[in-house]
């Protein structure tokens, strides 16, 4: 899990299918390793953050609140 100001990301490793579709996305938010496996950025920004998520086509990434815990999304 990684963190931003506000919001946390969940990279759930057994969905994720290496399209680096994030990261070509949102590079300021994710980038990818030399396994094909994305991590959050420590200082990406919350927009950033979700627009990657967004950009998943298999739904690996979850964004969550980091105060609160809930779901921001799916």
């Amino acid at each position: 899990m990684s963190a931003s100001p506000r919001l946390s990301v969940r990279i759930d490793r057994k969905v994720c299918v290496g399209t680096s579709n994030c990261a070509e996305e949102a590079p300021r938010a994710y980038e990818m390793d030399d396994h094909a496996s994305p991590h959050a950025r420590l200082d990406a920004t919350d927009d950033d953050l979700l627009k990657g998520a967004e950009a998943c086509p298999v739904g690996a990434i979850t964004v969550v609140d980091a105060t609160t815990g809930k779901q921001v999304y799916p």
